[in-house]
């Protein structure tokens, strides 16, 4: 096992594990998984820490999900 701290947790808070699930999701999709980061994994990122929360609402979550697909 890798040791050191874990990029994708550090800037988006996603455990690795779940990173490895959601980039499997993205190739059977055949969605870019750095387009996944960029305009949902870092907006829902920024959100829960202005919040000061564990996860955002699911209105809140919605919007992003929203925003994002009008990038594709």
């Amino acid at each position: 096992m890798a040791k050191g701290i874990d990029g994708v947790f550090l800037h988006y808070g996603v455990r690795k594990e779940d990173m490895q699930l959601i980039e499997q999701s993205c190739k059977e999709y055949g969605i870019d998984v750095e387009w996944l980061k960029e305009y949902v994994l870092r907006p829902y990122n920024e959100e829960r820490n202005n919040q000061g929360v564990e996860s955002v609402d699911d209105k809140k979550l919605n919007k992003i999900l929203k925003k994002a697909l009008k990038n594709i």
